[in-house]
């Protein structure tokens, strides 16, 4: 077992999750399933707040900086939003 993990291991780590969440949202979107879709809350509820874990996680290691987990949080949370947008409901 390794007992240490490299900075860039972590972020590519976060990256794939985050365009994992990415594609989920964007099917989400051209389908444009309302928030009341079991499988747009799971997306939106479960997997945001998992991923917002692994990015505290990464934080509190010390592999990212505070700024950098905020950015990639805030970018999925944009992607969310434009979702409600697009679907009429102001979030």
């Amino acid at each position: 077992m390794r007992e240490s993990v490299s900075r860039e291991e972590v972020l590519n780590a976060l990256a794939k999750d985050a365009e994992k969440i990415q594609a989920l949202l964007d099917k989400q979107r051209n389908l444009l399933c309302l928030s009341q879709c079991p499988a747009f809350e799971e997306v939106a509820d479960t997997q945001l707040y998992g991923f917002s874990k692994e990015v505290h996680l990464a934080q509190s290691c010390g592999l990212i900086s505070g700024k950098e987990g905020q950015e990639i949080i805030k970018n999925l949370e944009h992607i969310l939003s434009d979702i409600y947008v697009t679907a009429g409901e102001d979030k």
